[in-house]
């Protein structure tokens, strides 16, 4: 099994020294827990996940695209859900970012992928845009004591 490893565990290597994407993958400890404001648990994950995925070989556009969907999720629950929360990053043939929370969950019209902002609104797509992003591979569910927020980004 193959996942983040803060302290660098040795693995699978390519050419260039990163180790190779996972056949198989497992849950990984948190990245990052945190009980902050908004502009520095965005900024903090954006880091994590991208110090995270630097040991692997993996397309940058995926990490590109990890980044934003951490950033993005983060945010949503700083602004919507209480804490404290945790970032999650797990390594496989995908990279499934997730957000755990201790909010009730998503409203309803997102849950159902519909817009639920007018055009005129400045606020209120980021998980659209999440969705788009990763091709319609996220979602949520309740836990004992809140809920996550997950998105899975294609890692090749």
């Amino acid at each position: 099994m193959y996942v983040y490893r803060a302290n660098g565990a040795s693995e699978r290597s390519t050419a260039d020294g990163r180790q190779a994407l996972p056949e198989y993958a497992e849950r990984s400890r948190p990245l990052l827990t945190w009980n902050q404001p908004i502009e520095l648990a965005a900024a903090q994950a954006r880091e994590r996940v991208r110090q995270a995925l630097d040991v692997y070989a993996v397309d940058p556009r995926a990490v590109d695209a990890a980044v934003l969907v951490a950033s993005e999720l983060v945010a949503n629950a700083c602004e919507h859900a209480c804490g404290p929360y945790q970032l999650r990053l797990t390594v496989g043939r995908t990279l499934c970012v997730e957000v755990l929370d201790r909010g009730p969950g998503l409203p309803a019209a997102v849950l159902r992928r519909t817009s639920v902002a007018p055009d005129s609104v400045e606020r209120g797509r980021g998980l659209l845009l999440v969705g788009r992003l990763v091709g319609g591979a996220w979602g949520s569910r309740r836990l004992a004591v809140g809920h996550c927020v997950w998105a899975e980004v294609p890692a090749r």
